[in-house]
């Protein structure tokens, strides 16, 4: 087991407590703490003892903690859709008893799922109900809810309200002790910026130099991952590495990448990314002469490419695709899909504006109940 200071500090609390339903509440908070590690397995074991306990206690809130966990595990093992049932369920037990901690806590694993689905008004929804129900000392809620805002103003393109509150995610995160949650930080951080980077190379604008400075902190962020054992959603820094290495015209490496992390990568919850990810990789095939792999690749993601929920994945991949066609002299399939490359982009470039819109709004309406 590794430790850390959330960890230890729980360890110390379930051996302090006296009431056995206390003990159990601390257990299943400390499980949710090691599934977050990406310790799924023991997670999984601590679930079965709480499980336990509670057909003998049959207390709503140990329910309601039980729930939370199912939907912790669900999230780190794939980012599993099922894990809104699971902290909806967290949600409703807890508001059956009128226990406001945990319905801030479930309301902001809510607004982290709506976030990951895109849906705006459901993550407004839930952010808010979060807001106006944690106390200022309820790190785990602020740091969740602080790192959707930080993630949903970094894609709706401003930094600077991003970085406000990435920067309040983390102090929450630290004066919890929690290396999992500010491993996620440094990991959002990382992808959201690659991600971006990529988009711009797949329509021929990348700055190099911006390339290398992400690619050094998505190594730094693999590198604090072993340094505390956070072991969850593994993919994601190699596929994010990989990603920037296309954009630095390192083809082989990132090539190499892709192949031994990208089905991975489909289990840990970026099926919804595939195409956009294979067109990249086709380029790297066609950059390295490797005809067969390329066409592959190429027709893989013109399949899937329409199916893509979020906007500037479906951008980066028709623009992609673009290039290759129009690397091959196919002129006009080229510009059959680097229209539709256009036409997502402003798609994405329109959600921004509004998603940034409503999230100023709603901060501003919650700033009188905001504690």
């Amino acid at each position: 087991m590794v430790a850390s200071r959330l960890i230890e500090r729980l360890d110390g609390a379930i051996g302090a407590a006296a009431d056995p339903l206390q003990r159990e509440y601390l257990k299943a908070e400390r499980a949710g703490a090691i599934a977050r590690l990406g310790l799924l397995s023991d997670a999984r074991f601590a679930l079965g003892g709480l499980r336990t306990q509670n057909q003998r206690h049959k207390d709503t809130l140990l329910s309601a903690w039980i729930s939370l966990v199912e939907g912790q595990i669900d999230h780190f093992d794939s980012i599993a859709p099922k894990a809104v049932e699971k902290f909806q369920r967290a949600f409703d037990l807890a508001e059956s008893i009128g226990h406001a901690p945990m319905q801030a806590l479930a309301a902001s694993w809510l607004a982290n799922c709506a976030f990951n689905a895109s849906d705006t008004p459901a993550l407004i929804g839930h952010v808010t109900t979060a807001l106006r129900l944690a106390e200022p000392d309820q790190h785990p809620a602020h740091a969740r809810v602080g790192l959707v805002l930080a993630d949903t103003y970094r894609c709706s393109g401003d930094d600077a309200k991003s970085q406000t509150w990435y920067l309040r995610a983390r102090a929450h995160a630290s004066a919890d002790g929690d290396s999992s949650m500010i491993s996620v930080l440094l990991h959002n951080i990382s992808a959201m910026r690659s991600g971006q980077i990529a988009l711009d190379d797949a329509f021929g604008r990348a700055d190099p130099e911006q390339a290398r400075k992400a690619l050094l902190e998505a190594e730094s962020t693999a590198n604090y991952d072993w340094g505390t054992g956070v072991a969850s959603l593994s993919a994601m820094v190699p596929v994010t590495r990989a990603q920037l290495l296309v954009a630095l015209g390192r083809f082989d490496e990132a090539a190499r990448l892709f192949d031994e992390h990208l089905d991975r990568a489909r289990l840990e919850g970026m099926a919804h990314r595939e195409a956009r990810l294979l067109a990249d990789r086709a380029w790297c095939h066609v950059r390295l002469g490797h005809v067969s792999q390329a066409l592959a690749d190429a027709r893989a993601a013109e399949a899937a490419v329409g199916a893509q929920r979020d906007a500037d994945d479906r951008a980066a991949a028709y623009a992609r695709l673009a290039r290759i066609h129009r690397h091959g002299g196919r002129d006009s399939i080229a510009e059959a899909l680097q229209a539709e490359a256009d036409k997502a982009f402003a798609e994405y470039d329109a959600y921004r504006r509004t998603t940034c819109q409503a999230l100023d709004d709603m901060l501003e309406r919650l700033v009188p109940a905001d504690k």
